[in-house]
């Protein structure tokens, strides 16, 4: 029961894994969100941020930025973010593009 259990809980995570890295490499190809959540490996310094990038919120471990460079998200993996996800201006995760 208990392994089951294990196993289940497991492959949960797994799959939510999966999903939050084809939206980091979905957004990492195309960078079309108002703003994105920055997650760093080693933490992460302001000075280390793309050029352009202005700092939405800030805090242990994450960032929530905006830029209007097309290319930031690929600046920011270069600038040495762990994963960078889209996410809308107030904060919330947005897994669909932005309509406009």
């Amino acid at each position: 029961m208990i392994r089951r259990l294990a196993r289940g809980t497991g492959i949960a995570i797994a799959v939510v894994a999966a999903v939050f890295m084809l939206f980091a490499i979905v957004f990492a190809a195309t960078g079309e969100a108002p703003a994105a959540m920055v997650f760093a490996a080693r933490g992460m310094q302001a000075e280390a941020l793309p050029e352009g990038v202005a700092i939405l919120r800030w805090g242990s471990g994450f960032a929530v930025v905006t830029s209007e460079r097309a290319d930031y998200v690929r600046a920011l993996y270069g600038n040495g973010a762990f994963l960078v996800l889209p996410v809308r201006k107030s904060g919330c995760l947005a897994f669909r593009p932005a309509s406009g």
